[in-house]
């Protein structure tokens, strides 16, 4: 198409769109159907500028060397037509093929457009799908754009597109790693498990399979996903009062817990915690606790800073952590673990239940004075109150047995419990970031009604909505354009 007859055709396309624009001025329309009506009009421009543009790209690519040493013979193969979706509609690009024996087929057409690599869809639908798919489930992540762009994009290819995208993800963050925080002197590095509901394979059946599970059978089994949450933070001088009307109500008024916005939940910052970063790991603690730590290392810019690490009791993590730590060379600036006093406080409150009964008005301000004392370190104190109060009452056997759940909580990990030497430093006292990450990272995408998941898939998942939850979307997408060229180049020097 040649640039006169490009302006003729939207000379007439604009005058086609002020005569519509005059018709909905005398017409009863609806403003939606008009907006819906200029949209269409519009879009059709856009796509016959962008089939002048590749029309003037392929005037350029009419001529195909190699550089290579032995000027290999290359072969034309004529033009090829190639499918494209861009945001104005779907098109076919006509590009020139040419094969030669050291390198096979190769499109330079492709290399001068940067055209996605193993899709049709542009990287601008690539990003908009995925990052929808991250959030919704993949039939929801089309239909917005179907209907507002008037495409038909099918669930399938939605799949396929995060899949494709979330095979990036370690890479990009390998080739990004967190910067040096001059400004920052306190960083908390935080982990938490969540189970991903998982795809069972089918075992193999004599006879005929059932038709639906019995009662009490589930569909699937699931996968512990570990979560990796680092920050940093400026220290907060708190009182152990303020902690402990802020856990419990103020004096013996019921906690009123207000829930943060999901924009807040979800940003680089929540009030306290800066440049937050979240990943979601199916290999393991391992994998998670390595990942978080090395974070925090590349974070760490003098020798002055500190980081401390708030979890809960989960089997083997305090052992995983010591280990990064060591591995990293962090021991100076580590300055601790710290058990999450959220659910600590969950087994005062059962214990208080079992001397006190669940009604009783003794039981909130008793759940508040063994708080307090948790609160300024007097953890064996807290120990030695429950284990008399075990002894010298008459309880039955489920109440005694939820008194040594206590106990025995308290006293295997009272050396993670030295609140007040936190509270002075002004060090955060709860895994509450881990435990909402989980929340939203995890099961608010994974656990949606009747999903089940392979491994790769929910791995995959999971870490482009890692991307979309950090705010790298749009860095990620460039971080894939240029990794597809990297391929498409080296095959062409090949």
């Amino acid at each position: 198409m040649e640039k006169q007859q490009l302006t003729q055709r939207l000379n007439q396309k604009f005058e086609e769109l002020v005569c519509l624009s005059d018709g909905y001025v005398e017409s009863s329309d609806a403003m939606h159907d008009i907006e819906k009506g200029l949209l269409s009009e519009l879009l059709s421009i856009g796509l016959l500028l962008l089939r002048y543009i590749i029309a003037g790209k392929l005037k350029q690519c009419k001529s195909y060397e190699f550089d290579v040493d032995n000027q290999a013979a290359c072969q034309s193969k004529g033009k090829k037509a190639r499918r494209y979706l861009s945001l104005f509609g779907p098109l076919s690009i006509q590009r020139p093929s040419h094969w030669a024996s050291d390198k096979g087929v190769v499109y330079k057409l492709d290399e001068h457009l940067q055209l996605p690599r193993g899709s049709y869809w542009s990287y601008n639908i690539q990003e908009l799908v995925g990052e929808s798919a991250s959030e919704n489930d993949f039939r929801e992540s089309v239909h917005l754009f179907n209907k507002l762009l008037n495409l038909d994009l099918r669930w399938e290819s939605s799949v396929r597109n995060t899949l494709n995208l979330g095979q990036y993800v370690e890479a990009y963050y390998e080739a990004r790693p967190a910067k040096a925080e001059p400004e920052a002197v306190c960083f908390s590095a935080s982990f938490d498990g969540k189970g991903v509901p998982k795809v069972r394979k089918p075992k193999a059946r004599s006879g005929n399979p059932k038709a639906r599970l019995g009662k009490g059978e589930k569909p699937g089994t699931k996968q512990m996903a570990t979560v990796s949450v680092t920050s940093s933070f400026k220290p907060k001088q708190r009182s152990v009062k303020a902690i402990a009307d802020a856990l419990m109500g103020v004096e013996n008024e019921p906690q009123k817990i207000k829930k943060k916005p999901k924009q807040e939940q979800r940003s680089k910052k929540n009030g306290w915690h800066e440049n937050i970063h979240r990943r979601a790991f199916l290999a393991g603690q391992d994998k998670a606790v390595d990942y978080g730590i090395q974070d925090i290392k590349n974070r760490i810019s003098h020798t002055d800073s500190r980081f401390v690490v708030p979890i809960d009791a989960g089997i083997g993590l305090e052992d995983k952590v010591l280990g990064a730590v060591k591995k990293y060379g962090l021991e100076d600036a580590f300055d601790g673990i710290i058990l999450d006093i959220i659910h600590v406080l969950e087994y005062v409150w059962a214990a208080a239940t079992a001397v006190f009964g669940e009604q009783s008005k003794l039981r909130t301000p008793w759940v508040r004075d063994m708080l307090t004392d948790l609160l300024n370190s007097k953890t064996q104190k807290v120990i030695d109150d429950l284990v008399a109060i075990r002894d010298k009452t008459k309880l039955s056997k489920s109440k005694s047995q939820q008194l040594n759940k206590a106990i025995t909580y308290f006293t295997n990990h009272q050396h993670k419990m030295d609140y007040l030497a936190f509270i002075k430093k002004g060090y955060p006292i709860s895994s509450a970031m881990a435990e909402s990450t989980c929340g939203h990272l995890v099961k608010e995408r994974m656990e949606q009604s009747g999903m089940r998941w392979s491994s790769d898939s929910a791995q995959k998942v999971m870490d482009l909505r890692a991307v979309k939850l950090n705010g790298d979307m749009e860095d990620f997408v460039q971080f894939v354009v240029g990794s597809e060229r990297k391929i498409r180049l080296r095959k062409m020097a090949a």
